[in-house]
């Protein structure tokens, strides 16, 4: 009983909610078809004004190409043109029906003179609006600047110029500054009586034999020579004419003999040093050191001639550990080295003592 009360009701229910879809369906293919007749109708107008540009840049093309012929042929294209604006106006005017009529019509022709199958118009709606390639578009703004590319290869070398005119002399220039004061020292030399050897900063300039008169001459020489080992001759004789002599010189200290080693009548040696960092000399008797601020080369004692030969010499300074030429022990003399005593008298004594043997030193600064 109350299943046949709800049937009718159910019934009723079923067919409004199916009256309701219908209704709803029927309104979204209404305005289905309202947006694609709309999207046809911009669609159709867009391609219809494409191929009408291209028909007018064909005909601007042509008539470019005849640009020479007469002003009757500029008013027939005058006509064309105004020909096309009454089409184009009067094309805008049809109806939607009209419209897809006349763009079938167009479609066919374009393709017809770019010599394409006219099967291809029909194929999709698609291919039924779609034209040719438009123009390139114009140039868009400058982008922003590349990184730096690689730096090239360095080219050959051009060919030298030639040299140019020597130009004139220029101006002499700001006088420069003052330089450093030098040390005013070129070296000094000195000879070191009685040994074969330089100590300390001395170099050894050459070695040699003490030479002078022979202590029984009157005349000649007065002064000690260092002869070199190695003489060197010019023009000589082997015979003896009227000139003066010199001889080698012996040690005569047979009475005192302060020095290291046993030299009475031994040959005495010599030596000439040079020190580079010195610039003055000073031999400095009856001491055997230096004033403050010199320096001492060597020292030993002073020696000379007998004072009761028939000539004179100078004094010169023996090596306190004075050598002797080996093999010379043979008394022949020529000349003689005495040690020097002082007299008291002039001399003042003290500070000096009568007898007494008189050193010396070679200085340097």
């Amino acid at each position: 009983m109350d299943r046949d009360k709800e049937d009718p009701y159910v019934r009723c229910r079923f067919s409004e909610i199916v009256r309701f879809v219908f209704y709803v369906a029927v309104v979204i293919f209404l305005l289905s078809s309202v947006v694609l007749v709309a999207v046809d109708y911009v669609q159709i107008k867009q391609r219809l004004a494409a191929i009408e540009e291209k028909i007018n840049a064909d005909e601007l093309l042509r008539k470019v190409c005849v640009t020479d012929r007469k002003q009757t042929e500029i008013d027939g294209r005058a006509e064309v043109q105004a020909s096309l604006s009454r089409r184009r106006r009067r094309a805008l005017t049809l109806s939607l029906a009209g419209l897809e009529k006349r763009v079938k019509v167009l479609e066919y022709r374009a393709i017809r003179n770019n010599q394409s199958s006219s099967i291809e118009v029909f194929e999709t709606p698609g291919a039924l609006l779609r034209g040719r390639d438009g123009r390139d578009g114009r140039d868009g703004p400058a982008g922003p600047p590349g990184s730096p590319g690689t730096p090239g290869q360095p080219g050959t070398p051009g060919e030298a110029g030639s040299g140019g005119n020597v130009g004139k002399q220029g101006y002499p220039g700001p006088k420069g500054q003052k330089g450093q004061e030098g040390q005013g020292r070129s070296g000094v030399n000195y000879v070191r009586w009685g040994r074969t050897r330089c100590d300390g900063d001395g170099q050894i300039v050459y070695t040699g034999i003490i030479g002078s008169g022979a202590y029984s001459h009157r005349g000649g020489g007065g002064n000690y020579l260092c002869l070199p080992n190695d003489p060197k001759y010019d023009k000589y004789t082997h015979s003896w004419e009227t000139a003066g002599a010199i001889y080698g010189t012996e040690y005569e200290v047979s009475s005192f003999n302060p020095f290291t080693n046993n030299l009475h009548n031994h040959d005495a040696p010599c030596a000439v040093c040079f020190v580079r960092s010195r610039g003055s000399q000073l031999m400095m008797p009856a001491r055997n050191d230096c004033p403050s601020g010199w320096a001492k080369e060597y020292h030993g004692y002073l020696m000379t001639a007998h004072y009761g030969h028939q000539s004179t010499r100078d004094f010169i300074c023996v090596d306190w550990e004075a050598e002797y030429v080996p093999g010379s022990q043979s008394d022949k003399d020529g000349a003689l080295l005495y040690l020097v005593q002082g007299g008291c008298g002039s001399l003042p004594c003290p500070p000096y003592v009568s007898g007494r043997e008189l050193t010396r030193a070679v200085c340097t600064k």
